[in-house]
C-alpha cells in the first residue's frame, strides 16, 4: 500500500537512530523504520535485494515497511544522502526531479525528523569503536563478537568529530534550502525517556498516543561503556594540550 503519512529519519551515524526506531516500531503506530536506501558506490539495490528492478525495488519498500495505518518511515544518512538520490533519479519516473522535489515525489511529501547527538566527542568515540570492532548494534541478550579489540587513536577520534560536525552541517543547510521544519530529537533525551520520544513523534505526524501506552525496553542496548568514557576525557585533554600549542606558536609568528 502506498503511504497516507511518510517520514524521514535524517541523521548521521551513531545517532542513536537504531534506538528511536525500535521505539517507533513498538508503538505499532510509525511503520517499520529502518535504513532502506543504503547506497554504497557500485552497488545496485535491486541486485543486492534480489528485486526485478530499482522502481521495483522502491514500491516494494514502501509496500512491505508502510503500517495497517498507512504509517511509512525511513532513516536516511548524510553520508550518503547524495548518492541516494542519484540512484533515485535513475529511475525514469524520477529522472528530471532533485533534492527535496525528489523525496516528495518517492515518498509522498514525507515529513522529516532530524536525529541529533549533542555531544560530538562521544558519538565520534562510538563511531570509531564501531569501525574497528564492527559492531554497530547490540541486540538485548545478544552479544555479537566483536572482530578487533578497539584503540585509542586520536586522530581518527578528532577526523570524525570534524566529519560529524560537516554532516550535521549538511542536513541543516538542506533544511533551510528547501524551507524545511523538522522535528529535532536528541540522542541523550531519548536515552532519558523513550515514552516522551515516541509521544512527540506521533504527535509531530498528527497521529493520536494512546493513553496508557507501554513503550517496551528496545531490543537494542546502549553501547556506551567506560571505555568510552575514558576516551572521552583523554581526547578531549590532548585536543586542549594541542589547541594550546597552536595557539601558542601563532602568538610568536606575529610578534
Amino acid at each position: 500500500m502506498d503511504p497516507a503519512i511518510s517520514y524521514i529519519i535524517a541523521s548521521v551515524q551513531r545517532s542513536g537512530t537504531h534506538l528511536l526506531c525500535n521505539i517507533l516500531r513498538s508503538t505499532g503506530m510509525a511503520g517499520s523504520p529502518e535504513e532502506h536506501f543504503l547506497s554504497k558506490p557500485g552497488e545496485a539495490w535491486e541486485k543486492r535485494w534480489g528485486a526485478p528492478s530499482r522502481a521495483i525495488y522502491v514500491q516494494q519498500v514502501l509496500q512491505q515497511n508502510t503500517g495497517a495505518n498507512g504509517v511509512f518511515g525511513t532513516v536516511i544518512m548524510w553520508s550518503y544522502f547524495e548518492r541516494m538520490l542519484e540512484v533515485l533519479q535513475e529511475i525514469p519516473a524520477y529522472k528530471n526531479l532533485s533534492g527535496a522535489q525528489l523525496l516528495a515525489a518517492v515518498f509522498g511529501k514525507p515529513k522529516y525528523i532530524w536525529m541529533r547527538r549533542r555531544n560530538h566527542v562521544e558519538q565520534a568515540i562510538s563511531w570509531a569503536i564501531a569501525c574497528q570492532t564492527g559492531v554497530w548494534a547490540q541486540k538485548a541478550q545478544e552479544k555479537s563478537q566483536p572482530r578487533a579489540i578497539p584503540k585509542f587513536d586520536f586522530k581518527a577520534i578528532d577526523e570524525w568529530c570534524r566529519r560529524i560536525a560537516a554532516h550535521d552541517e549538511g542536513w541543516a543547510n538542506y533544511f533551510r534550502e528547501n524551507e524545511i521544519e523538522p522535528l529535532v530529537l536528541f540522542y541523550e533525551d531519548v536515552v532519558a525517556s523513550h515514552h516522551a520520544a515516541a509521544e512527540r513523534v506521533l504527535e509531530f505526524l498528527g497521529l493520536p498516543f494512546p493513553p496508557g501506552m507501554e513503550i517496551p525496553p528496545p531490543a537494542v542496548e546502549k553501547q556506551a561503556t567506560r571505555i568510552s568514557e575514558e576516551w572521552a576525557a583523554y581526547y578531549l585533554k590532548l585536543k586542549r594540550t594541542k589547541t594550546g600549542k597552536l595557539a601558542r606558536i601563532i602568538r610568536r609568528m606575529r610578534i
